[in-house]
């Protein structure tokens, strides 16, 4: 994969104080570039940068090259790289934390839509459909239509059911997608305070937020 000359000029020292400040930054600095991390990721292959990279990146502050890129949407949390990182780094983690921050930013590309699709259809059915999944995704995805021999394939031989498997009740799963927007909600205004500060913006009062009641 062919990748674009990254410049001094991308630093962002802000982007990388506050990664570093996050629960899973405290190590990150100590990184000493093995590549134990980059040698035990199964997908690396598909990411435009390998974990290895990526931690590299966020200790440079390149806060654009990191957010716009897909390693962070491709991860899938198998945590090899966490278990076996010398020292003690959680590149999983790094990934998860990154994921609200790019979104916070508005960056938009394919990864972070098929990870949007995913999340839809898990939280309205407790459970991935491959029908749903699929039909939904190539809809915001254009070039899915390349795909469309290969699906159809899979139908004619009975590998890709249309039966919609559900949850009986999604609530408490509902309860949990709430509580990470919750999360996220404050983790951006708190990031919003931090850049505030340093541009020396007014911050205005917030409202106090209302405590949800079961009836």
């Amino acid at each position: 994969m062919k990748k674009e000359i990254i410049l001094i000029e991308s630093r962002d020292a802000a982007f990388r104080d506050l990664v570093l400040k996050t629960p899973v930054g405290e190590k990150l600095s100590t990184c000493m570039q093995c590549g134990i991390c980059a040698g035990s990721c199964p997908v690396s292959h598909e990411m435009d940068y390998n974990p290895r990279q990526l931690v590299r990146m966020v200790q440079l502050g390149l806060k654009k090259e990191v957010l716009n890129s897909n390693t962070i949407w491709i991860c899938t949390t198998c945590f090899s790289c966490s278990v076996r990182c010398p020292r003690g780094i959680r590149p999983t983690e790094l990934m998860e934390t990154l994921k609200p921050i790019a979104i916070a930013e508005g960056v938009k590309n394919k990864n972070e839509r098929f990870d949007g699709v995913f999340s839809d259809v898990v939280r309205k059915n407790g459970r991935a459909s491959e029908f749903l999944l699929i039909s939904r995704y190539s809809l915001r995805e254009p070039e899915m239509i390349k795909q469309a021999p290969f699906g159809l394939s899979l139908f004619s031989k009975g590998k890709l059911p249309m039966s919609i498997d559900k949850m009986e009740n999604t609530r408490e799963l509902d309860t949990i997608f709430k509580l990470g927007e919750k999360a996220e909600k404050k983790e951006s205004r708190e990031d919003n305070k931090e850049k505030n500060k340093e541009t020396g913006t007014k911050i205005e009062k917030e409202e106090p937020e209302t405590q949800e009641t079961d009836k």
